[in-house]
């Protein structure tokens, strides 16, 4: 496809409204195509939709519009049936990231274990995508093209919708408008509250006050390493409230690694990183790596209980203490950025 969709673009699907949050651009040999995170709800800040576009091998273009599949999936087969329909492998491999805006919490050259399952009518995919552990299913519905309609700006200032023929890009104005307001967000990165930490160990780095790097852990197994940091605040409890509350949209579970105390240490992960938050002859210690870091051989600095560690890790035991405290502060974090008129997007 020769022209992209833009952050903020208005799309129609259906005749339903739709405004581009972000999107990721995949490579796998050959191909491309671009996937782009939408939402139908004004001031969402997140996508609730997800609107790929990619050709086949006639060389048309071909739309599908996916949401989020909550069922288990057993991905060892290659056929299921699922209400009353059949399913089989459609496609599968490894793409990388060739490009994205918006806040996809992704990287450029990350890479994705996909497969796709078809359904017998053609007209429905089942998704499922591995990013380095975390496993995300989407459902999606073949869209005709003639079904898109992309806003389009015109001389008088008016928005015209028009049938797709590929998308057409936002009018001089409006790019100059979205130009402006980007500039302003980088200059000024509270007045909209854009760009909201979703790393512990950026955080980590940041507050010098309250943590002190000590030293790194290297896995001799696949010679990734974990950095250990020294909390200077009070109480294994106040450590990871303060950690939830500085990365308060990128924590996506905590985990108690005792299923009757949480005096051996909590686990903390974001899409990418685990964190292991432990008490060690009255200190207080985190330890942050990436996911990968975490198996038989990635202990714990000076830990005397290290299969905890590994135990909270794999484990399903949530911990609803701290996940309460995490829902509420992320939605507190959404609601202040919100209020203040800015927002981030976050891929799929």
């Amino acid at each position: 496809m020769d022209e992209k969709l833009e952050k903020g673009q208005i799309i129609y699907i259906n005749e339903k409204k739709y405004e581009v949050l972000n999107m990721i651009e995949f490579k796998e040999r050959g191909w491309i195509w671009q996937e782009y995170g939408i939402t139908d709800e004004e001031y969402r800040l997140y996508p609730n939709y997800w609107l790929t576009v990619e050709k086949n091998e006639d060389n048309e273009i071909e739309y599908y519009l996916y949401q989020n599949y909550i069922w288990n999936i057993d991905t060892e087969k290659d056929e299921m049936t699922i209400d009353n329909m059949k399913y089989k492998v459609y496609e599968e491999g490894t793409a990388k990231v060739k490009d994205y805006f918006g806040n996809a919490d992704v990287d450029i050259y990350e890479r994705c274990v996909y497969k796709d399952y078809i359904s017998e009518d053609k007209k429905t995919i089942i998704s499922i995508e591995n990013w380095d552990g975390e496993i995300e299913k989407t459902k999606g519905t073949y869209i005709d093209k003639g079904q898109i309609r992309v806003a389009e700006k015109i001389d008088n200032g008016a928005i015209q919708m028009k049938p797709s023929r590929g998308f057409s890009t936002l009018g001089i104005g409006f790019l100059i408008i979205i130009l402006m307001i980007y500039i302003i967000q980088l200059t000024d990165q509270t007045f909209f509250g854009s760009f909201t930490n979703k790393s512990i160990e950026n955080y980590l780095e940041k507050e010098t006050t309250k943590y002190t790097y000590i030293t790194s852990v290297t896995n001799n197994e696949n010679n990734q390493k974990a950095k250990v940091y020294k909390s200077t605040l009070s109480s294994l409890d106040e450590t990871v409230k303060d950690i939830i509350d500085g990365v308060p949209e990128g924590i996506k579970n905590t985990i108690d690694s005792d299923t009757t105390t949480e005096k051996d240490g909590i686990g903390l992960m974001t899409k990418k990183e685990y964190a292991y938050v432990y008490e060690e002859q009255k200190q207080i210690y985190v330890q942050v790596s990436k996911k990968k870091y975490v198996n038989s051989s990635g202990s714990t600095y000076h830990s005397s209980h290290s299969h905890y560690y590994h135990n909270s890790f794999t484990s399903t035991q949530k911990s609803i203490k701290y996940n309460n405290y995490a829902n509420s502060a992320r939605q507190s974090s959404i609601n202040s950025r919100s209020l203040a008129g800015g927002g981030t997007s976050s891929g799929k």
